[in-house]
């Protein structure tokens, strides 16, 4: 039983606990609704770049930490307290049930049901949560143990676990049911004569117990377990008045929106007594812990209002732990719920966390930093400095004075330097930006907050090469609290790659030793792709010379471009050979090696439409740097005017294809190209003639190579 009630009070205390929920999501590249920062040192003060779309959790942590300055105040028992308020600690979202420790009740009642193991109805006794999974299975054991346990009542106590388990189930489908789907019934286990023996008389009376519980009827089942809980020798005497109190406090709960809120404080009052009684019981200290949590639940279920106003008024103290008893977890999801404007004009706390949030996924944030800028000036503090920085969108002399003088020692002083390269660059200073930018990229940084400095970096580059050694982001997955993924190009890389610069713009680019050689090559083979689709000679062998160097396995391909005796066949050579490779003249986000393709997965996806998208669209235009060189902007337009009447990959290559089936009838790599041209026009970007194109590249194909293996894979056309 010690072992029991010790289980229970872990898996309790953790259930009772309001702050769990399904965990903060990312964007590719910046951690906007969490910090990807290790949380043990984003709550002593590391915070990175804020920003106005993490959670409460989160956004108290800064203020809190801004509020304590360098080192923020630590008290015993407070490790892991943000890794709890967040929900992080008890695991994110939903998962499969871990049947692994029900396996015993499942075989029992397979054999006594003599029923497969995955019948749905044998899995439903392991429905419940773990811990009364977990009691079901002491209690099996224990009574097997006995010298009076027979098959017969094995069975019978099984067959009655499992209807308590199909009450659990019920709950669970209870949640999701949709339209007129009817609910189960259920089968409540049946009382057992006076002639059975006390014991299993008892474990029966439990076992009703907890159905009454599971399927909601909460009145009778708080009667069994008061009732087991004052029965001396009870097998589960220990557990009857905690499993009476929960049972009480669900049906409160419950019935809390049909309640006048005097009624529920006095309801909360009477709980609180029952639960101070159990608190006062030396003999049932196992099940302290989780009776508190069980009473912190009810406050926040019954009486939310009152339990926020109390739980605001602890968290108003910078000094006070904010972790204890989960008080800051269960303030947030209380605020997620409520949103009482009085307490903006109570607590300097909630006000600051709700104007930062009211730039959240918004351009126009002049509303919320005019008031940050009022609440600076009149109260000097160091958070609403940090406010009117990050929702401002110009800077006055006084706010950019006091940002500066910032130490780098305080936990603010990353996100003042960003705040303060973004304002910078604005405001036509890139000069300024260059300057901040660099000084923060020579920190130790997480991979988001060194993306966002990147970023502004890139905005500000002097040059073709400076802004290459900025291009890349790192393409986070919870970041230090996780796996960190490849790096990769984020939009305003690829916008500038795609849309700003000319051939020998890429050239130079791809020609810089500094850069990685995977994006050099890629860059390389984006210029060599436009040379040829130009007809530019002269461009086009200078990126064929250069990506053989960075991919030596497309030297054969590349050589056969460079000898091509006419422009047409140059291209043909190019479009075979950076299909093969995977190669695009449009850049995509991916910066990975380039290598050869399986000929099965070898498409015309080499482009889209180098036309520009609709303004709306251009996300992160004002975040390029300036075009290379203001001389060229008419020979750039000519090239980009040349790029925009080309049709897309699918297209270019499908009209090539055939135009070189009757050039060059007797190549053998047609078959395959003809499969490529058919496969790609399934889907992806295609031309308003891409069913006639796949129409006529799938007939030649049948009728010249009717036997050939690639006709074979290709049995329709599209």
């Amino acid at each position: 039983m010690r072992k029991l009630l010790a289980a229970m009070l872990c898996a309790a205390a953790a259930q009772a606990l309001a702050s769990g929920d399904y965990g903060p999501s990312y964007t590719l590249f910046k951690a906007y609704r969490a910090p990807d920062i290790a949380l043990p040192r984003f709550q002593a003060g590391e915070l990175g770049v804020i920003q106005p779309g993490m959670r409460r959790v989160y956004l108290y942590s800064a203020w809190r930490a801004m509020m304590l300055g360098p080192k923020a105040a630590r008290s015993p028992g407070m490790e892991g307290g943000l890794a709890r308020a967040d929900g992080s600690a008890f695991g994110y979202g939903w998962s499969e049930p871990d049947e692994t420790g029900a396996a015993p009740l499942i075989s029992r009642l397979a054999k006594a049901l003599r029923s497969d193991g995955d019948d749905p109805e044998v899995r439903k006794i392991a429905a419940c949560p773990a811990t009364a999974i977990t009691h079901a299975v002491h209690t099996l054991d224990a009574a097997a143990a006995r010298p009076d346990a027979t098959p017969a009542r094995l069975d019978a106590w099984i067959i009655a676990q499992q209807q308590v388990g199909a009450a659990c189930q019920e709950t669970q489908d209870a949640r999701y049911r949709f339209g007129d789907a009817k609910p189960a019934q259920l089968t409540m286990p049946p009382a057992l004569p006076d002639s059975e023996p006390a014991y299993w008389r008892q474990v029966r009376e439990y076992q009703r117990a907890a159905w009454y519980f599971h399927a909601q009827r909460y009145a009778e089942s708080a009667a069994l377990f008061e009732r087991i809980g004052a029965t001396r020798g009870h097998p589960m005497q220990a557990l009857g008045r905690y499993l009476a109190l929960r049972a009480d406090i669900r049906r409160a709960v419950a019935a809390a929106k049909d309640t006048d809120e005097a009624r529920r404080e006095q309801q909360a009052s009477e709980l609180e007594a029952r639960g101070a009684r159990i608190l006062g019981d030396a003999a049932l200290t196992p099940l302290h812990e989780a009776t508190r949590a069980l009473l912190r639940a009810m406050r926040f279920g019954l009486t939310p209002d009152s339990r926020l106003a109390e739980l605001s008024r602890h968290l108003d103290s910078p000094r006070a732990d904010p972790f204890i008893e989960d008080r800051l977890g269960d303030w947030a999801l209380l605020m997620d719920g409520h949103h009482p404007a009085t307490l903006r004009g109570k607590h300097d706390f909630v006000d600051w966390i709700e104007t930062v949030r009211e730039c959240a996924g918004k351009d126009d944030c002049a509303a919320p930093g005019a008031h940050a800028l009022e609440r600076w000036r009149k109260t000097a503090a160091r958070p609403w400095l940090v406010a009117t920085l990050m929702l401002s969108q110009a800077i006055p002399a006084d706010v950019e004075r006091a940002a500066l003088a910032i130490g780098p020692d305080y936990p603010a002083w990353v996100t003042a330097r960003y705040q303060l390269a973004r304002l910078a660059r604005l405001a036509g200073r890139a000069d300024a930006t260059r300057t901040l930018a660099d000084e923060a990229l020579r920190r130790a940084l997480s991979p988001a907050t060194r993306n966002l400095f990147r970023e502004e970096r890139f905005a500000a580059a002097t040059s073709v090469r400076d802004a290459g050694r900025f291009l890349l982001r790192t393409n986070i997955d919870y970041g230090e609290r996780g796996v960190v993924q490849e790096d990769a190009l984020n939009d305003d890389g690829l916008r500038w790659l795609n849309d700003r610069l000319a051939v020998a713009d890429l050239i130079e680019l791809a020609g810089d030793t500094a850069l990685p050689v995977d994006l050099r090559a890629r860059v390389a083979g984006a210029a060599w792709m436009r040379a040829a689709l130009l007809g530019n000679a002269g461009d086009g062998k200078r990126a064929a010379t250069l990506l053989a160097e960075l991919v030596p396995a497309m030297a054969p391909g590349l050589a056969r471009y460079q000898r091509a005796p006419s422009s047409d066949e140059a291209r043909h050579a190019m479009l075979v050979e950076s299909m093969r490779f995977g190669l695009a003249a449009q850049l995509t986000m991916y910066a990975g090696p380039v290598k050869a393709m399986a000929p099965d997965d070898v498409t015309a996806s080499g482009w889209c439409s180098f036309r520009p998208a609709p303004d709306g669209a251009r996300a992160f235009a004002w975040r390029l740097p300036a075009p290379p060189s203001a001389g060229d902007s008419a020979a750039r337009q000519r090239e980009q005017g040349g790029l925009q009447a080309l049709k897309t990959a699918t297209g270019t290559v499908g009209d090539d294809v055939l135009e070189w089936v009757a050039r060059q009838p007797a190549d053998p790599e047609l078959p395959w190209l003809l499969h490529v041209v058919v496969a790609s026009t399934r889907g992806g970007c295609l031309d308003g003639d891409a069913k006639q194109l796949s129409k006529k590249a799938h007939g030649v194909l049948h009728k010249r190579w009717p036997g050939n293996e690639w006709a074979r894979k290709t049995p329709y056309f599209y």
